[in-house]
């Protein structure tokens, strides 16, 4: 059985036969293989550059479409929040004739309370 060292040598030479066989088999010269991965290269950055304009733009058009339902947001709110203050004004300005009906119907029952108690004092006189 092989020994973890033996196993680690037979890996790094079975890698340098191979890259040593690639380069003298190799269809292209290394220029040419050079050329190549330049050319595909800038192709990949330039596609990366399209598609980085194409989110510019997508950002571009929503944050308007933000901009958009936040005006309209706004402007519901206003008109909500008018219709709310008119209803709370309306139920501040009633408080007081609910007030006066309470301090009333209370005034009057205290004054029939006085009349009774008057009316024992009178008997008892």
């Amino acid at each position: 059985m092989a020994s973890n060292g033996d196993l680690f040598k037979g890996f790094i030479l079975g890698g340098l036969v191979g890259l040593a066989v690639g380069v003298l088999f190799a269809p292209k010269s290394g220029k040419d293989i050079r050329d190549d991965l330049k050319e595909e290269s800038d192709d990949l950055l330039e596609k990366a550059k399209e598609e980085l304009d194409k989110i510019k733009n997508d950002l571009g058009e929503l944050k308007e479409k933000i901009s958009e339902t936040i005006e309209r947001g706004k402007t519901v709110f206003e008109e909500t929040g008018t219709s709310e203050e008119q209803a709370f004004e309306a139920e501040i300005n009633s408080e007081p004739e609910e007030k006066k009906e309470e301090k009333t119907a209370k005034s009057k029952g205290s004054s029939t309370k006085k009349s009774r108690t008057t009316k024992k004092e009178d008997k008892k006189a």
